[in-house]
């Protein structure tokens, strides 16, 4: 009798890890498939449109019924579960039933394998699609005296924003909205997005982002935003300075309208906060690409952008780089390590790792002779020495949309 009960059981466990292999097999095959579609030209974009936009939108529009993350709860579930099940096989096989201990660590696989693949057919797509289209100049469209000329707008705007703007004694930026509050203020800027000039390029779903409970703990990771794209959300530390998790809200936002290169989620943020009639928004925007845009002064010898820096740290710039400062260098170990495996995500990804986030800020320049107006090198007064100043020949993204915002 023991022994058909024994012989059940092991037929049991046979059949769960059965199961699970072949639940193994399936996702596998899945993500290959994806992996090798995604890079076959025009796949990527169709499926983007086609294959993760809908399902997302569907995932999306169920989880942003729930007021709290789902990301987190998912986190918290997938972890413990995970390690439930390794320490019932752990005990399984140290007791000598094998087959019980390596049946759980097939249903671990089992779960593994069919979350990565979903979320590969929800995001690989997105990774080598066509770039993300955002209103900039060509390169060569304007002079170097005409980009002279918009950083000069730019920074005689932002000092004035600055001015205007509340800082409180810590030195960070003061919020007029709360983070449920901005929530809804991007989504309505979002669907400027949704504008035929884009081509359907965006999704046309926004998720109201949630703000994350362990947000001091993602700051542990260096972490300022995730999203889990399966389930349609858009998770923000919010203990990060405003400015950051203002602008991170919008970059995981886009993310979910089917953005997935880091550069560019960046840039068409950027874009978006900066073109706003929001002034709040504009500011932050222009907190984040001020250090790309102070290499647009001419080649003087840096008196130029000398002016520029000092207008804007006398309205108050100064005051949030410390604040900023100070709030990350509390911060070190398990940020590393978290870099560490987001530079190797990103890479497996298609990307350039952590590196493609600055994508949208690469520009390229030469050094030059600083001359006066007879076309003659200044020398320094003090050594007698040629002065040299840099002139950009290839503007950055970031630039360029500033440029074309300005000069149309």
């Amino acid at each position: 009798m023991r022994a058909d009960r024994d012989g059940e059981r092991a037929r049991k466990f046979s059949r769960r890890s059965l199961r699970a292999g072949i639940v193994c097999a399936v996702s596998f095959a899945v993500i290959i498939l994806c992996v090798i579609l995604e890079r076959v030209d025009g796949v990527a974009e169709w499926g983007a449109r086609h294959i993760s936009r809908p399902i997302v939108w569907l995932l999306g529009h169920i989880t942003s019924a729930f007021p709290f993350s789902l990301f987190e709860v998912f986190v918290a579930i997938a972890v413990a579960g995970a390690l439930s099940l390794i320490v019932v096989a752990i005990v399984y096989c140290a007791n000598g039933f094998l087959r019980r201990g390596l049946s759980h660590l097939c249903v671990l696989a089992a779960v593994a394998f069919s979350v990565g693949a979903v979320y590969t057919v929800c995001t690989g797509f997105n990774y080598y699609r066509d770039p993300a289209p955002v209103p900039m100049a060509e390169q060569g469209e304007y002079t170097a005296a005409q980009y002279a000329e918009v950083g000069e707008m730019f920074f005689d705007e932002f000092a004035e924003l600055l001015s205007e703007a509340e800082i409180d004694e810590e030195g960070d930026l003061v919020s007029p909205y709360t983070p449920d509050e901005l929530a809804r203020v991007l989504q309505e800027e979002m669907k400027r997005l949704d504008d035929p000039s884009f081509g359907g390029y965006y999704s046309s779903y926004t998720p109201h982002f949630k703000s994350m409970l362990a947000s001091e703990f993602m700051s542990q990771l260096n972490l300022t935003g995730i999203t889990f794209v399966p389930l349609g959300e858009a998770n923000v530390n919010v203990d990060v300075p405003t400015y950051q998790w203002v602008t991170t809200a919008a970059h995981e936002l886009m993310h979910a309208k089917g953005v997935m290169d880091e550069g560019e989620a960046n840039l068409v943020s950027y874009w978006l906060l900066m073109t706003s009639e929001d002034d709040f928004l504009r500011l932050c925007a222009m907190i984040r690409i001020a250090p790309n845009l102070i290499s647009l002064a001419p080649p003087d010898g840096g008196a130029t952008s000398g002016e520029w820096r000092e207008a804007i740290y006398a309205a108050g710039y100064g005051e949030i780089v410390e604040y900023n400062s100070k709030y990350w260098s509390r911060f070190d170990a398990l940020g590393k390590l978290s870099n560490f495996f987001n530079d190797i995500y990103l890479k497996f990804s298609g990307l350039s790792g952590t590196n493609s986030y600055n994508d949208g800020a690469q520009f390229d320049g030469e050094k030059v002779p600083v001359v006066d107006d007879e076309g003659n090198q200044v020398v320094d007064p003090d050594t007698g020495d040629p002065l040299w100043g840099y002139q950009i020949t290839a503007h950055s993204s970031i630039q360029r949309f500033v440029a074309k915002y300005y000069l149309g």
